[in-house]
């Protein structure tokens, strides 16, 4: 299987079977660098509405694209709202639940969730995007912005990934991380590092218990200072020193 990360937290899985399935679509890197249309996947998970993890879903979604998209119920609800001509490609999958679809067994779990703003909104994304957004959302945008994080397994080709999200956590998030790996067992966590949130990163890689982790979330972004890497590794080897910590390269396919 290949993997590539797309900036963010947007990653492209390609199985052996030839199956793209994207995690969290926004795709501003990849326009940056690329002239061609990005392919439509396959298949697209997504853990929350906000604009850098979804974005780009109604536009991988409309007219004739084959993309099924996992999702939690209400996250569903407001996409078929948004683009009504998905409404026989969603697969709305509950916390804690699973589904197979077609070579792929997806998991959900509640992820920690984020205590956030439209201020905060405004400063990553600048005023005129967000209330450009909400505008085109009107009474979906509570139901889109303000979900709560959901991370996705995914069991295919023998591999177990799961795609961990985290991000500006409310103090007491009610989560128990630990038990998504005692339920899941990944092979490789796609991890969330953050500002501020390093050492908490490193816990999470722990109680999770992959063998393999590949961050995402820490590069600096618009008004988002990045994480600090040295401070998340020094964590990671002192908590789960069996781990191996992988960063790689935007927008390079790699073996996994």
């Amino acid at each position: 299987m290949k993997l590539t990360w797309l900036g963010r937290a947007c990653f492209l899985l390609t199985t052996d079977d030839a199956l793209r399935i994207l995690f969290d679509p926004y795709l501003e890197l990849y326009r940056e660098c690329a002239s061609a249309d990005f392919p439509l996947p396959d298949m697209i998970c997504v853990s929350h509405g906000h604009l850098d993890h979804f974005a780009d879903v109604p536009e991988l979604v409309r007219g004739e694209s084959p993309a099924l998209v996992v999702a939690v119920p209400p996250l569903c609800r407001a996409l078929r709202e948004l683009v009504p001509e998905t409404q026989h490609r969603l697969y709305p999958l509950p916390w804690d639940d699973d589904v197979d679809i077609e070579s792929v067994h997806f998991f959900a779990f509640k992820s920690p969730p984020m205590e956030t703003s439209l201020y905060s909104m405004f400063a990553e994304f600048g005023a005129a995007r967000v209330l450009e957004f909400l505008q085109a959302a009107r009474q979906l945008a509570d139901d889109i912005l303000y979900l709560p994080l959901t991370s996705f397994g995914v069991e295919v080709g023998g591999k177990r990934i799961l795609h961990f999200i985290s991000e500006d956590e409310a103090p007491q998030n009610g989560v128990d991380v630990a038990q998504i790996g005692v339920r899941f067992h990944p092979d490789v966590v796609l991890l969330s590092v953050q500002h501020g949130d390093e050492v908490k990163s490193a816990q999470y890689a722990a109680d999770l218990g992959a063998p393999l982790v590949i961050p995402h979330h820490y590069r600096p972004y618009q008004a988002v200072p990045g994480a600090d890497m040295a401070l998340f590794e020094s964590a990671l080897a002192r908590l789960a020193p069996a781990c191996t910590l992988k960063r790689v390269e935007a927008l390079q396919p790699f073996t996994i």
